[in-house]
């Protein structure tokens, strides 16, 4: 199965780099495409330890990503909610499984 899930991961993760580039000028179009992507991402590498990962994740970048817009660390062009958009806590999570299954596709080829 590992095999199987990799390249499903690791394209979800490439197309998500390349459709908020071609989508930068829509939040609902990055959007949806980083959450399907997500959604695709999950289903192939599911497990309940990747679910609570991503979920926790989701939670914490969402509540950094605000924290540092609101005290001017940073600022996005397009903000959604309280100056952040919309995908960007959907792209951590989505980042948060291909570096999961990166790590696991690397301990297996090197026997760890």
């Amino acid at each position: 199965m590992q095999t199987f899930k990799w390249p499903i991961v690791a394209g979800c993760s490439l197309f998500s780099f390349i459709f908020l580039i071609m989508f930068k000028d829509s939040q609902l179009l990055a959007t949806v495409s980083v959450v399907t992507l997500g959604a695709i991402m999950l289903y192939a590498s599911w497990s309940w330890e990747h679910f609570v990962v991503y979920v926790s994740l989701f939670v914490v970048a969402i509540g950094m990503e605000i924290i540092s817009v609101s005290v001017g660390l940073w600022s996005y062009g397009n903000p959604a909610i309280f100056g952040v958009p919309l995908w960007i806590p959907f792209v951590w999570s989505n980042s948060a499984l291909f570096v999961i299954e990166l790590k696991e596709v690397y301990d297996e080829r090197f026997a760890r």
